[in-house]
């Protein structure tokens, strides 16, 4: 159940040519998917009811009954696409599986719906064709309206399948969202006209309320989270920090995320963003790093204003499920670059509990050592007294590191030594380790074997364990291989649990 189907990668996407072309799914994924698909076939080719006395007659019929099935099975698929593409899905909260892992079977979904398309599709041109040759199929399938509309929302389902893969997604997302939705806005009345002369109108009304469901209760909380809601945003490095306070407060729990809708840049945009920490007063702290798209021109606007700026943002949120790490014996929370923003609000939320005999490890690689400034509060919060052992890997060398930050606000060697009045050593002439009594280091030049790591926090510790990653592909897939490999070395129970964007 918990390794990827082949060769380890699951958030890893598979590349030829130097581009990305998909992910795989986990293997419990993949035996759904490979079920789900088979089931499909099977119930579209089985139980012929044929009355025909010639061969002629027998295949014209048993042609027109495929293609009927096909038809069906494949509008009343329609809910379901719907609902398992949508933010606010009742079944998540039924299974408790993620929005990704529904979002997954979301696209399988579509793709199988596409393929009974086609087969009705070419079932019923094969059956014009062969009942009143050419002139029968240019008059059913072209003068009739219901019909043509048939052919025209094949070619949209076409059309989305192509915009919708992988590659589209990973290079072009914003033009693959709008995209998207425009293409499905013409696609679902376009197949309510084609049911004119057939029926099944309620699976498009289901998947229509469906649609409108999901999207009142985005607006709902927005409302909720104040539409007049104001961030205070300021750069660091190529990451910005925002700090949001909605109008009614809601505490997020540790590893949940919100949605932000920036009215300065493209406001009818959203993106999903953890939320490291909810403070005192019921303020929301995130943190984005700068990638492309509406993340770079945040990042842009936030460094062209001196101090901090003031810009009117939407709050869609909190979205998400908590993972249980609290009720075992020894934590390992791992964390890559910006992944960091997701592990630290289990960092926090362990630190505040401080339950008696719980051993918590924290292990964070990231690049730069002024990334550290990203969450340097929670950081130094989390600290504090060694309740969390803290170790930090900055894989760029102590002697190339960037120098033109001011230091006045950064979290470096002197302020994480201040904290507990540690000292730093020098091991190489590249390397660093800057040690804070007790549970507290920051090696550079280096990054951490996270195999090792895995296997002897499991082998030594006593009692359940429960292993969190979120970070770059290559680092959460290590991790998930990982536990995988060592899950019956621990002396009680141990859980991974995966806090990273896939899509499969």
């Amino acid at each position: 159940m918990l390794p990827a189907t082949f060769s380890g990668k699951h958030v890893r996407p598979i590349r030829f040519f130097g581009v990305s072309w998909n992910v795989m799914p986990l293997r419990w994924q993949s035996l759904l998917i490979v079920g789900f698909v088979l089931l499909n076939v099977i119930l579209i080719f089985v139980h012929r009811i044929i009355i025909g006395e010639s061969h002629e007659e027998w295949t014209i019929q048993a042609v027109r009954f495929y293609a009927n099935r096909s038809g069906i099975m494949a509008t009343t698929m329609i809910p379901l696409l719907f609902l398992f593409g949508g933010r606010n899905n009742i079944m998540m909260s039924v299974t408790g599986w993620s929005h990704e892992t529904f979002n997954m079977f979301h696209r399988w979904i579509g793709r199988m719906m596409f393929f009974q398309s086609l087969v009705h599709g070419a079932g019923f041109t094969s059956y014009y064709i062969m009942d009143g040759g050419y002139e029968a199929y240019y008059y059913n399938m072209y003068k009739n309206y219901a019909n043509l509309w048939g052919i025209i929302i094949l070619a949209l389902a076409g059309v989305i399948m192509l915009q919708a893969a992988y590659p589209f997604r990973h290079y072009w997302y914003e033009v693959f969202l709008v995209g998207h939705v425009v293409l499905v806005g013409v696609f679902l009345p376009g197949l309510r006209t084609h049911l004119a002369d057939h029926g099944y109108h309620s699976y498009t009304y289901a998947a229509l309320a469906i649609w409108m469901f999901d999207r009142f209760v985005r607006i709902v909380r927005v409302v909720l989270a104040g539409a007049t809601t104001h961030a205070e945003i300021h750069a660091h490095g190529n990451a910005t920090h925002l700090i949001v306070k909605p109008s009614i407060h809601f505490k997020a729990q540790p590893g949940q995320y919100a949605f932000l809708y920036v009215m300065r840049h493209k406001f009818w945009e959203s993106h999903p963003f953890s939320i490291i920490d909810t403070k005192a007063d019921g303020s929301y702290i995130f943190v984005a790093k700068a990638q492309a798209g509406m993340t770079r021109r945040l990042l842009k606007s936030a460094a062209h204003v001196p101090g901090n700026d003031m810009i009117r943002v939407w709050v869609e949120g909190p979205y998400g499920k908590t993972y249980p790490v609290a009720r075992y014996e020894t934590v390992l929370l791992i964390a890559g670059g910006i992944g960091v923003t997701a592990v630290m609000s289990y960092a926090l939320d362990l630190k505040r509990r401080a339950r008696s005999g719980q051993h918590v490890l924290f292990y964070w690689t990231v690049r730069e050592a002024e990334s550290l400034n990203w969450v340097k509060e929670q950081l130094e919060e989390v600290a504090q007294d060694g309740f969390v052992d803290i170790k930090i890997f900055i894989t760029a060398e102590w002697s190339t590191r960037s120098t033109n930050s001011s230091t006045s606000d950064m979290i470096n060697e002197e302020s994480l030594r201040n904290i507990a009045s540690g000292s730093c050593d020098s091991v190489e002439s590249s390397r660093r380790v800057c040690s804070v009594p007790e549970k507290l280091s920051v090696n550079y030049g280096q990054r951490p074997d996270m195999r090792k790591v895995i296997e002897e926090t499991i082998m030594q510790a006593h009692g359940g364990v429960a292993v969190v990653s979120c970070g770059p592909g290559s680092l959460v897939d290590t991790c998930r291989s990982a536990v995988a490999d060592n899950v019956d070395k621990g002396t009680r129970r141990v859980d991974y649990f995966e806090d990273a964007f896939s899509s499969a």
